[in-house]
């Protein structure tokens, strides 16, 4: 096996624990929300991953870039990590965790067309139509009736197109900013927009019990280490080798999903979500498919 192949191979199980974890993060934080306000559940969430990116900025002796979070390509992936956990959060409340980690799944969709729109890559007529099966699929999946979408759903929804405009950002974030900073960063957005949405809520604060406060320990220390790795995942790997296992996530959130609150998709929601996998895959590989076809660059 090639040294490429090793670290192809570190790359897929790096992936796999990222998404894995990040779904067992949003059933964890999905049975927190339901049982105490929402608002109390993300900033208590948020405190706990401040104090725990910073110590880890310390250990990485990066304490000397903590300025890096008032950077303004910063504090925007942080505005909008924000509105994806607040979203994401509410939309969990009502919706089963399987059918809202699929629709999240159609992100690489929404990017391709995004940078299809604003001209920075051209898109063949192969993956425009695998975005628009996976936009099929979403629709399989939210169901709309004749009132059109349930808001939970749109929430779920909204939250997707949140995670492409993030993702989308990620590329402004200059690469010397170290990762736990914009970790940092995204926590104290996240405290925050906790703090104002507590604003509009009627049901007051209380004290967690232990296990609530278990679960939000749990769920800060699944998000930083999914955050690293999936850092992990793409350092020196290929990634048409690696991106495909993001949707490990998937049948992990449906599992977990399952056992805890008895939740089973429909037929035709799982059949979207066939198809928003698909199409996504389909996608990823045709991409790659291009790239190594196309002639080198000459800047």
């Amino acid at each position: 096996m090639t040294n490429q192949s090793w670290i192809n191979r570190r790359g897929m199980i790096a992936m796999t624990g990222a998404t894995a974890g990040f779904a067992v993060n949003d059933a964890m934080m999905k049975h927190l929300v339901v049982v105490m306000p929402l608002s109390q559940s993300v900033v208590l969430r948020g405190l706990v991953t401040i104090a725990l990116a910073f110590v880890i900025l310390l250990w990485q002796g990066h304490g000397a870039r903590l300025g890096d979070i008032w950077r303004r390509e910063v504090i925007l992936r942080a505005v909008l990590e924000a509105s994806v956990v607040i979203t994401y959060m509410q939309a969990l409340r009502e919706i089963p965790l399987g059918l809202a980690t699929a629709i999240l799944q159609a992100t690489p969709l929404m990017m391709t067309a995004c940078a299809a729109v604003i001209g920075r890559e051209t898109v063949g007529m192969a993956r425009w139509l695998a975005v628009i099966i996976g936009f099929a699929g979403v629709m399989m999946i939210v169901q709309p009736d004749a009132q059109g979408i349930s808001p939970a759903m749109a929430l779920a929804v909204l939250t997707a197109v949140f995670v492409t405009a993030r993702d989308l950002s990620n590329r402004i974030v200059p690469p010397h900013v170290p990762l736990f900073t914009i970790v940092l960063a995204a926590s104290i957005a996240n405290v925050a927009s906790g703090a104002a949405f507590s604003l509009g809520e009627t049901e007051p604060w209380r004290m967690p019990d232990l296990f609530e406060t278990l679960l939000t320990l749990g769920a800060a220390l699944f998000v930083l280490a999914s955050t690293a790795l999936i850092t992990t995942a793409f350092r020196g790997t290929e990634v048409s080798a690696v991106s495909p296992f993001r949707y490990v996530g998937v049948p992990v959130a449906l599992v977990i999903g399952a056992f805890a609150w008895g939740e089973t998709p429909n037929l035709l929601a799982g059949a979207g979500i066939v198809l928003v996998i698909g199409a996504g895959l389909f996608a990823m590989q045709d991409e790659a498919r291009r790239a190594r076809l196309a002639p080198p660059s000459t800047r």
